[in-house]
């Protein structure tokens, strides 16, 4: 008999199907019992004789099972809501667990710490929660390249070994290739840039790498970006333009698809406005202080907290919106590669975008002449040889262009309120974590 999924149970009313799944709850009631099977589309009620209450005698939770069975109405305590259970005619024991399940996911939510939570995700991600917040970090996703697609650009995809530190600095690692040293890419930056000479726009979901010694509940060291880069583009504020377009098409989708994983978790989206604000950094510097009483306008960037207020209590207030673009930001605060604002050479073109709580993305207009990126290298303290490849693309020609790269696992914390960045990361890497 063909499986059915769980979720399509109140269809098959009165018919007789198979389920698969795991055990995630038993109740032993001697002569009869009530098994709640799990699926990867929900929960499902059965009932058990006792010949088949026999079968799981010295089995845990989690076993896996096949259950056929009549599909009948159950008893529901709101009338307008259809409930169905089995009542199972044969039990099948796939794959019998005989160890104690390290943490109780049986229930609404897993009452364990963070740490728990993550060295047991070979159990915990099971859970009806756990799974929702990646059901919807896929949809946001697959919202970002249908929109992408839509407007003709092209996927591409990205390295994780490369020769030299992309964004310079220290904070890399290092890995032995074949007796030479590479590095893990700290960004797609350089390959993106690079392909503006062929594709003209494209977008890519990528992996970077940053060895930041931070223990904290906004960073990882291994973490996803959904990247952007287009040509032929006269100014930030397209680029800005197509970036809130992106947003509000990842979270159209996830509305769309994911209504039952948002029920489950609670969660409230972020409101988007009519459009998404656009603040100069030294002007919402001012506002923090004015506003929230906290003075940090001689400090060159944002600090958590102003991030904090300055999206889910400025932007909302004022423009009904959980997302605010930040401009303005000095070329000490900016990569190699940023473009240098030609009427004031104390400013960038560049913006962070801060989504529900915290910086989801960088972005602005890049250098593109081969003489003015030669000399932001050598500025930046670089070795220029360090980067021939990407200084020979600019040696032959590439037009104006920017881009952006947002943060998908600092997304999903943001736009499901979880208090740390390691809850949106399915198998999070920080400088302590290297398991599962």
């Amino acid at each position: 008999m063909p499986r059915a999924l769980i979720k399509d149970l109140p269809s098959k009313l009165g018919q007789v199907v198979t389920i698969k799944g795991w055990l995630n709850t038993l109740r032993d009631m001697s002569k009869f019992g009530f098994a709640i099977i799990r699926d990867r589309s929900g929960l499902a009620q059965t009932v058990l004789n006792a010949e088949q209450l026999t079968q799981l005698h010295g089995l845990q939770v989690e076993t896996v099972v096949a259950a056929t069975g009549l599909i009948v109405e159950k008893k529901s305590k709101d009338p307008l809501v259809k409930e169905v259970e089995m009542q199972v005619e044969t039990l099948e024991i796939l794959s019998p667990v005989v160890d104690v399940v390290p943490v109780e996911i049986g229930k609404p939510d897993i009452d364990v710490n963070l740490d728990t939570l993550l060295d047991n995700r070979v159990i915990t991600l099971r859970h009806p929660k756990q799974r929702a917040i990646f059901r919807v970090q896929a949809a946001l996703v697959h919202g970002y390249r249908a929109f992408m697609e839509a407007a003709g650009y092209t996927e591409i995809f990205f390295p994780v070994l490369a020769g030299a530190a992309s964004e310079g600095g220290a904070e890399f690692f290092k890995v032995d290739y074949y007796g030479r040293e590479a590095t893990l890419t700290q960004s797609a930056q350089l390959y993106k840039q690079i392909t503006m000479g062929v594709y003209e726009g494209v977008y890519g979901l990528s992996y970077s790498f940053r060895a930041e010694k931070f223990a904290t509940s906004r960073h990882l060291t291994e973490f996803n970006q959904l990247e952007f880069e287009v040509c032929f583009v006269d100014n930030i504020d397209e680029l800005m333009d197509i970036e809130e377009a992106a947003i509000r098409a990842m979270i159209a989708t996830v509305k769309q698809d994911c209504a039952v994983e948002l029920k489950l978790l609670e969660t409230v989206l972020p409101p988007l406005g009519e459009k998404f604000p656009r603040i100069k950094l030294a002007e919402a510097l001012i506002a923090y202080r004015d506003e929230a009483g906290v003075d940090e306008t001689g400090e060159p960037d944002l600090s958590p907290a102003a991030e904090r207020w300055l999206s889910k209590e400025w932007a909302s207030k004022h423009h009904n919106c959980g997302f605010v673009f930040v401009t303005d930001w000095t070329p000490a605060k900016r990569p190699f590669y940023a473009k240098v604002d030609p009427a004031d050479p104390n400013n960038t073109l560049t913006f962070d975008v801060i989504g529900w709580g915290s910086e989801i993305t960088s972005g602005g207009m890049r250098i593109n002449r081969y003489d003015e990126q030669l000399a932001r290298i050598v500025e930046k303290g670089l070795d220029p040889a360090a980067f021939e490849d990407y200084l020979t693309m600019h040696k032959y020609g590439i037009p104006p262009e920017g881009g952006f790269a947002i943060g998908l696992q600092r997304l999903t914390q943001n736009i499901l309120g979880l208090a740390n960045v390691k809850e949106a990361t399915i198998f999070p890497r920080d400088v302590q974590r290297l398991r599962p």
